[in-house]
């Protein structure tokens, strides 16, 4: 009889509860006095408005490019609806708009992979992909073929054009290792180059990196600027409509800024222009009218300290690139801890300015075609965001939160503790509570018993339960921490599984102060 009294016999305690870390990774505020939705790690999970995802995965599109390392996706879309994706690898470029074991040659004979690539609609209703690589001319792509283009004047080699972009109608080019910037007639893909020379504004020296569009009226009109950056960070704003002009095309201004990570630092993000430096991801608008000092103006804000050490340690590899994808809400910065080998990825929502970071994700370049995303590895495309596993292998997710006092300073013990779910199958999953700032792994694994739903053409109508929608799972796990601050902590394996992290309860007995 008293065992049966001691086995109902209710936990002691009072119960705690904390939402999931949505405001997301946080690598600047003193781990003493964050707040709890924020979250100390992150790793592949992804914060959204109203809980924390495992990321999803990858799954294969062109799984054999022979050579080697793609290091540049090309997207194609024209008004008519055509679209095609290619992708440069060693020293060709590959059609790779369908999925397909082996991607076939569209150009051979080329000298390196490196491309900067844009789409561009002349008058006459013809659409281009045209694209330069800094050494073997202005290739295009006209829906059909690729072709050489020709390119003349004073100075002008398109060989030697590693950077192209478009600004009102004009096509414009960054001349290697110069402080040259080039642009075609109205209208022309190829013909005669005139320069603009920014040497006698650049006061840093160095050779100009990148140029872009920055449109302050979220459309493009008459206020669209012209911009251009320098390796030493320099920014050089002019606005006009024709350069060939001095009345028509004046200087808006010099800035100067963190230094650029690469040729592909700029990315269009709504109505503003989004820049990646070696201090972080600036929108324009606040870069250059804002003091830089004051905080919130990056939006790499709360991860300052994170992309600062992965800018001074890995800026001289290949692969840094900024991307929007707006269909699922992200701003994605490609990191190469290793040239071709390792890479991570640090990711925001751009609703909710939450950051997180992926690994497992072996990319040296993405790109939005049809509006998902793909991505060039080691001999393959794969699409990104397109299944639960990642080309079929389990996802590990990790998230340490922030730690809390639990609305008291005196020592306590955590003795239980109930992670919120949200998931549609039995992912494999831990957790565990950090206290007083440690950083244990002491996680204790959660069972799971997931809702069987019936199999079309193989369960009874009447009987079966129809749905495989996400299942909310509130089971307890015994944890142990004894401490003042506490930090819940969830690690979950997945492979083919929706897992979201919603809240979690603990169970909390107070003790003295001493």
């Amino acid at each position: 009889m008293l065992s049966a009294i001691a086995r109902r016999r209710r936990p002691e305690g009072r119960p705690e509860s904390l939402p999931a870390p949505v405001y997301g990774w946080n690598t600047v505020d003193p781990i003493g006095d964050m707040h709890p939705k924020y979250a100390l790690d992150m790793e592949n999970f992804f914060p959204t408005p109203a809980d924390v995802m495992l990321r999803q995965g990858f799954a294969d599109h062109v799984t054999s490019i022979a050579n080697g390392q793609v290091e540049s996706l090309m997207a194609y879309s024209s008004p008519t609806g055509t679209e095609a994706l290619y992708g440069a690898a060693g020293t060709a470029i590959y059609n790779c708009t369908q999925a397909t074991a082996t991607a076939s040659v569209a150009v051979s004979g080329l000298t390196n992979a490196r491309w900067s690539h844009t789409n561009f609609t002349n008058s006459g209703g013809t659409s281009y992909l045209l694209a330069v690589n800094g050494a073997d001319g202005l290739r295009a792509f006209d829906g059909s073929s690729w072709s050489t283009l020709s390119i003349t004047g004073t100075g002008a080699s398109a060989s030697n054009f590693n950077h192209i972009s478009q600004h009102k109608r004009r096509i414009w080019f960054v001349k290697d290792q110069t402080l040259q910037a080039y642009f075609l007639n109205a209208d022309a893909v190829s013909g005669t180059a005139t320069a603009v020379d920014l040497s006698g504004f650049a006061r840093k020296g160095g050779e100009l990196v990148a140029t872009a569009t920055w449109t302050l009226d979220a459309g493009e009109g008459m206020d669209d600027y012209w911009v251009a950056v320098t390796s030493e960070g320099e920014i050089i704003v002019y606005k006009g409509t024709d350069p060939s002009a001095a009345s028509t095309w004046v200087m808006v201004g010099r800035w100067e800024v963190g230094r650029p990570i690469g040729n592909r630092c700029f990315a269009k993000f709504g109505g503003d222009l989004l820049y990646l430096a070696d201090d972080g991801i600036w929108p324009l608008a606040k870069l250059l009218i804002t003091e830089r000092s004051k905080p919130g103006v990056a939006l790499t804000n709360k991860i300052a300290d994170a992309i600062r050490k992965a800018a001074d340690s890995y800026r001289s590899n290949f692969g840094w690139q900024l991307v929007f994808w707006p269909r699922n809400t992200m701003v994605l910065a490609n990191i190469p801890v290793a040239t071709g080998s390792s890479q991570q990825q640090y990711i925001m929502n751009s609703i909710t300015k939450a950051w997180c970071y992926f690994t497992g994700i072996s990319a040296n370049c993405f790109e939005v075609y049809g509006g998902n995303m793909y991505f060039g590895g080691n001999g393959f495309v794969s699409r990104f965001w397109s299944t639960f596993a990642d080309d079929g292998v389990a996802i590990t997710g990790e998230a340490k939160q922030a730690f809390n006092y639990l609305k008291g300073n005196q020592q306590k013990q955590i003795t239980m503790a109930r992670p919120i779910l949200n998931t549609n199958g039995a992912p494999t999953t831990s957790f565990g509570v950090n206290v007083d700032y440690d950083d244990d792994d002491n996680l204790g694994t959660l069972s799971f018993s997931p809702t069987s739903y019936g199999v079309w053409d193989t369960a009874t109508w009447d009987n079966g339960i129809w749905g495989g929608g996400l299942n909310v799972n509130r089971n307890w796990v015994t944890v142990s921490g004894i401490g003042f601050a506490v930090a819940p902590r969830l690690k979950v394996q997945s492979s083919g599984i929706e897992t979201h992290w919603i809240a979690t309860d603990l169970l909390v007995k107070d003790g003295g102060v001493l």
